[in-house]
This record gives C-alpha cells, sequence and structure tokens, in this order.
C-alpha cells in the first residue's frame, strides 16, 4: 500500500503562541543483544532490520518546557534522563513513551549494561538537539480511524476471560478502538512534526524474529514522512494492553511484508487526520508527579483543547475508551507506556 504524497501545513497566525523543536538520534544495539518481548524467543540479536530510533520533541510555551521523547523499545525508564535535561536544558518536564515494539532489547532487566547508559545519553543529546532547533509554532488536532487489531481477551457469558492471540479472519471483538489521534506541530513555513496516538500491540513480528525492528509503528513513520516532506513523525502508544495486531507473531520473513503494510495502513489514516487537522491556541500547562517510582504527567492546551494523560505500564484500552468519554477536553490522548522522568 502507497500514500501519494501530500504537502500540508496551516498557516501561521501573526503571532505563534508556542515554540517548537524535533530531532531524532539511533539508539540500536549491536548485534549479540539479548531482545526482549517474548519468553518463547531464544538466541540474541544477529542484527537489524530497521533502526530502532529514539524521535524527540521539545515544545515551549510562556515557561512550561516539555520534553517528549518517543522511542522504539518495549519499555524504559530512567529518572537521570529527566534530570540531565532539566540541568542542562532548563526543560522542567521529559516524557519517555515506547512504543512497546516486542522486538526491541532487553531494558529494564538489564539496566547495568553499557547500551543502557548510551541510550539515555543519545536521548539527553537529542532534547537538546531539539531546544537548539526551536522555532516559532502552531498547534492543530485531527482524527480519524483504522483497524490494525482486536480485543485479544475474550469474555464468556460466565465472566471468564481467555486470551486469542490471533485473529487473522478479522473476527468482531470488545471493545476496541479505532480511532487514529494526531497532534499536529506547523513550523512557520512547513509541518515540523505529527505526533501519532494509536493503541495496538506491535507484536507482529514473532520470537522466531532475531532482528531489531520498530515492528509496524516504524513502517508508519516511513510512510509518514514521505508524506510530509520536513516533519518527524512521533509514534505514542495508546491503551494497548489487551490490542493485538490482527496478525499477531507473524513468523518472518512473511511479518516484514506484513509491518510494511499495517504501517501503511494507519499512515494513511494518520494523514487524513492530519488534512483535517483544526488549529488549537491557548496556554500549556503541564503537572508531572513521581509517586512510589511511579511517574506520570498530565497536559493541557488553551480551555480544554487538548488534553494530554501520560501513564506507564499497560493501559487498557477501555481506560483510552474511558478517558475520552469523560475528559471535558475537546481532544484527549492517552500516552500508555510512558514513563515521566522530569
Amino acid at each position: 500500500m502507497q500514500i501519494r504524497m501530500f504537502v500540508w501545513f496551516l498557516a501561521l497566525p501573526l503571532a505563534a503562541q508556542y515554540r517548537a523543536g524535533v530531532s531524532r538520534i539511533d539508539i540500536t544495539p549491536q548485534p549479540g543483544y539479548a531482545m526482549g518481548g517474548y519468553a518463547a524467543r531464544t538466541g540474541s540479536a544477529t542484527g537489524t532490520h530497521d533502526p530502532l530510533q529514539a524521535t524527540v520533541l521539545v515544545l515551549e510555551s510562556g515557561n512550561q518546557k516539555l520534553a517528549w521523547i518517543t522511542a522504539d523499545l518495549r519499555s524504559f525508564v530512567s529518572t537521570r534522563v529527566g534530570e540531565e535535561v532539566k540541568r542542562r536544558f532548563g526543560i522542567g518536564h521529559t516524557v519517555i513513551s515506547v512504543s512497546h515494539t516486542h522486538s526491541g532489547p532487553l531494558t529494564w532487566e538489564d539496566r547495568n549494561h553499557p547500551w543502557y547508559t548510551q541510550a539515555e545519553d543519545k536521548m539527553i543529546q537529542a532534547v537538546g538537539e531539539a531546544a537548539k532547533s526551536a522555532q516559532p509554532a502552531t498547534l492543530a488536532t485531527g482524527r480519524a480511524s483504522v483497524y490494525l487489531g482486536f480485543n485479544r481477551r475474550k469474555v464468556s457469558e460466565d465472566g471468564k476471560a481467555t486470551m486469542q492471540w490471533r485473529n487473522e479472519s478479522k473476527l468482531p471483538s470488545h471493545p476496541v478502538d479505532p480511532e487514529v489521534t494526531v497532534l499536529v506541530v506547523n513550523g512557520p513555513t512547513k509541518p515540523l512534526a505529527v505526533i501519532v496516538n494509536y493503541a495496538c500491540h506491535p507484536s507482529i513480528l514473532g520470537p522466531d524474529n532475531l532482528q531489531f525492528s520498530a515492528d509496524y509503528p516504524g513502517a508508519m513513520r516511513q510512510a509518514l514522512e514521505a508524506s510530509l516532506p520536513g516533519a518527524l513523525a512521533l509514534f505514542v502508544q495508546g491503551g494497548a494492553g489487551d490490542m493485538n495486531p490482527y496478525r499477531d507473531k507473524e513468523p518472518v520473513p512473511a511479518g516484514f511484508a506484513v509491518v510494511k503494510e499495517a504501517g501503511a495502513e494507519l499512515a494513511k489514516s494518520a494523514l487524513a487526520a492530519v488534512q483535517r487537522a483544526k488549529p488549537i491556541t491557548g496556554a500549556l500547562q503541564i503537572s508531572s508527579a513521581i509517586t512510589d517510582a511511579i511517574g506520570w504527567t498530565t497536559a493541557m492546551i488553551g480551555d480544554g483543547a487538548f488534553c494530554l494523560l501520560a501513564l506507564p505500564g499497560e493501559p487498557f484500552v477501555e481506560h483510552q475508551l474511558t478517558l475520552r468519554e469523560k475528559s471535558e477536553c475537546a481532544t484527549s490522548m492517552l500516552a500508555g507506556y510512558s514513563y515521566s522522568a522530569g
């Protein structure tokens, strides 16, 4: 599936309320590093199919500054990143959102490995580069929908749940959330970044795959960026705790073709959301807290134009649906698998 090139941006008003900068850095470990994601996987990584990357958006409004790091990792917890970002660049809030790819490296199980510190260093470096490149910006939000997966928890009439890992026939399941939410960041002459929020496990590639891969979020970025030259796409996982791709654990090499197809479908939907995005204005308000080593962040733009809730762990799709239903914000985004480091 291909997306026709479409160059689009919202014109800036006379006085932009925000400043924004973006950057990207490769965080792929060397071959031989242990992979995470599946207990059934045997053997370490033999190489890289597509690079694991950290993509950063720095957003400023008045004295409020946010560094949003999105990474092709299963998990990643680091107080050091937030502390260094605050010390070096004066950014008070840092959120690390991972895609939860099951074709990435071990993370918290092997935090003493040199790669972990190197990944932290690279994230800090990327935040600095994004902050240095900050320029006047405007924001917009949009929505679209696409069905890439199903609810893997099959609940019977007696209330018992069984796991259905794969659903190649695309039989109906409940609950699911097909919504794709985008936050578009426009510079003076072109789009700078598109944050794409969607809920589905990046587990198209299964335990037989021994190559590092970002799974479908990486394929989505590549396709979307081809349609928006000069912009960086950031994938933010939603409430995917019970959402699996239809062709879960597709054996390689066929799995890589399925990844590309799913990424292209998501990119097409994200582009549609970008095309219909509506401008949002107002002050950026951010609140972060770390309680019992659990970090979370809330943010709001304007008087309820856009709200973000960034949570660690694996929230379920019900949490995402409930947030949207109960929220008083026009657009609400649940960022799962997200650690607030500042």
